[in-house]
This record gives structure tokens, C-alpha cells and sequence, in this order.
């Protein structure tokens, strides 16, 4: 008769959340099979957002706030019977005020985006009927999201190279498509671009790495169902722009 105790372990001893963070940039697939068998949230979703929140809070600190206004304002392509409106009710908040709506805008649209990625992957595992539900789908967004770090430590280098405050919000991540070259005269794609950098297409490489991995998948799959909503969305936007 074998004894129980015997038995190997089915799971690893687990790692620890540096371990998978550097594993998450240099060793994927290690990191994901630890997110498979432990799929933790906490470490990565505060890392992200703290390091965001510092940043931004150094921005709107240092930026020029009368310059910020009309640079907005004349990248928001306002009609100019408006502008003089629209102005005065940006100019009517204090620095402190926009700063933390912008803070909080930020932070409550990346955890919005990150449920809705995750609640995605999460019907479509059900559709599927795999093992994977919404708390795994949701541990692999927000680690995936570490290479946005990279990101931030690109708009830190930049603020602290614009002493005089007069700096775009468009120009202050230095990973962007646009500001690594692709500019466009359509002001939606130009958009697009600005949003767009390439830590995000790392992170979304890497739910890709991650989907095929645990579901065992071909790469066409594993595309086809990571990528099938941002294609949609850029589809669309895409659309607009050229119509």
C-alpha cells in the first residue's frame, strides 16, 4: 500500500513576488506557471499604481498650469468660437483640484480597463470550459501590466528634463508610437498613436504567451481571442478616422 505522504507534490514551492516580477520580463514562461497555481494581485496592482500615481502627481506639480490649459485646450481641437468657454472652466479649477481629478480619472480608468480585459478572458474560458476563471484571468492582467513600469520610469527621465513645466501631455511618455516616430495628419489615428506605446503591445504579447501556455492553445487561437477586442477597438476607431 503507498503511503500518501509519499506522493510528490503536484504544485511547486512558491516563488516570491520579486521573483515573478523579474520573471514576468526576462522568464515569461516561468512566471506563468506560477500565476497558474497561485494567482496573487496584490503586489503588481500597487506597484503599477503607485509608481502611475507618483508620476503624475510630479507632473501636474512641476507643469506650467496656465501653459497646460492652452495646450490642451488647442490639442482638444475646440472650435474657437468655444475656446474662450472652455478656458474659463478649466482655468476656473485650481492646480490642486485638476491634479487629483486627473489622479483619480487615471486610476479608476486602468482598473476599469483591467476588469474589463480580465472579464473578457474570463467568459471566454467559460464558453470554453477550462479551468481558468475571472481571479486567474485578472492575477495575469495586472502582472502582465509590469512592463508599463518601463513606461514610467520613461515619463519620470522626461519630467525631470522639462524644468520650465512647459511640457505636453502628449509628449511625456517617451515610448509612444508617436513620439518614437509615427505621426499621422489624422488627428484620430495621431490619437491612437499618442495612446499607444510599446510596453502596452509587451503586455499584450505577453497575455498571449500566457493564454497559449496554460490552455495549451496554437498561437493562431491564443491571438485570436487575446487580440479579437483591441482589434475591434482600433477597427473602429480606424474607421471613424478615415471616414
Amino acid at each position: 500500500m503507498t503511503d500518501v505522504d509519499t506522493l510528490p507534490s503536484t504544485k511547486s514551492e512558491p516563488a516570491s513576488a520579486i521573483s515573478t516580477a523579474i520573471n514576468i520580463l526576462t522568464s515569461p514562461s516561468e512566471a506563468f506557471a506560477e500565476l497558474e497555481q497561485r494567482p496573487t494581485k496584490l503586489f503588481p496592482m500597487a506597484v503599477v499604481l503607485i509608481s502611475m500615481i507618483l508620476v503624475m502627481l510630479w507632473y501636474y506639480t512641476i507643469v506650467d498650469f496656465d501653459w497646460f490649459i492652452d495646450d490642451a485646450l488647442t490639442l482638444s481641437n475646440i472650435p474657437e468660437d468655444q475656446m474662450d468657454e472652455a478656458r474659463e472652466q478649466m482655468g476656473s479649477m485650481s492646480q490642486t483640484t485638476f491634479t487629483a481629478f486627473g489622479i483619480l480619472g487615471s486610476t479608476v480608468f486602468i482598473l476599469l480597463l483591467w476588469t474589463l480585459q480580465a472579464g473578457y478572458l474570463s467568459m471566454a474560458s467559460a464558453l470554453n470550459g477550462d479551468k481558468f476563471r475571472f481571479t486567474n484571468w485578472f492575477s495575469l492582467i495586472l502582472w502582465t501590466a509590469l512592463p508599463y513600469l518601463l513606461s514610467t520610469v520613461g515619463m519620470a527621465v522626461t519630467i525631470a528634463l522639462s524644468p520650465n513645466g512647459q511640457l505636453s501631455a502628449f509628449d511625456l511618455n517617451p515610448l509612444t508610437l508617436r513620439n518614437l516616430g509615427m505621426v499621422t495628419n489624422v488627428d484620430t489615428l495621431d490619437r491612437i498613436f499618442s495612446q499607444l506605446d510599446l510596453t502596452i503591445i509587451w503586455g499584450i504579447t505577453l497575455t498571449v504567451m500566457a493564454y497559449k501556455q496554460w490552455l495549451q492553445s496554437s498561437w493562431i487561437k491564443a491571438c485570436a481571442i487575446v487580440l479579437a477586442p483591441y482589434l475591434l477597438i482600433l477597427g473602429v476607431w480606424a474607421y471613424f478616422a478615415l471616414t
